[in-house]
C-alpha cells in the first residue's frame, strides 16, 4: 500500500528494498517494487548519465545477506526491446 510507505517515511523509517536490479545500468542496485508483472523504471544513480534504467520484473527470486526475505529479481530490458504501453 503506498500510503504506508510514506507514512513510514515520515517517521524516518526508510522503506526495505524487494528487489534487484540484473544486468544494465543499475546492475545490482537494490530497490523497491510494489507491482508483480511488466516493466519497471528504475531511478540510475550517477556517475550514469541514462536517464533510467528499464527492467522486467521476473519470477526469479535471489536470497540477499541484507534481508530474510528472498528479493525479486528484475532483468535489464534493453531500451530497444521495451514498448511502454499507454
Amino acid at each position: 500500500m503506498p500510503g504506508n510507505e510514506t507514512t513510514a517515511l515520515r517517521r524516518g523509517i526508510r522503506a526495505r528494498p524487494n528487489a534487484i536490479c540484473v544486468g544494465g545500468p543499475c546492475h545490482g542496485m537494490l530497490t523497491r517494487i510494489h507491482q508483480d508483472v511488466g516493466v519497471v523504471h528504475v531511478p540510475v544513480r550517477p556517475p550514469c548519465e541514462a536517464p533510467d534504467g528499464a527492467y522486467r520484473i521476473t519470477s526469479r527470486r535471489v536470497h540477499h545477506p541484507s534481508s530474510d526475505v528472498p528479493f525479486t529479481v528484475l532483468t535489464w530490458a534493453d531500451a530497444a526491446g521495451v514498448e511502454e504501453s499507454a
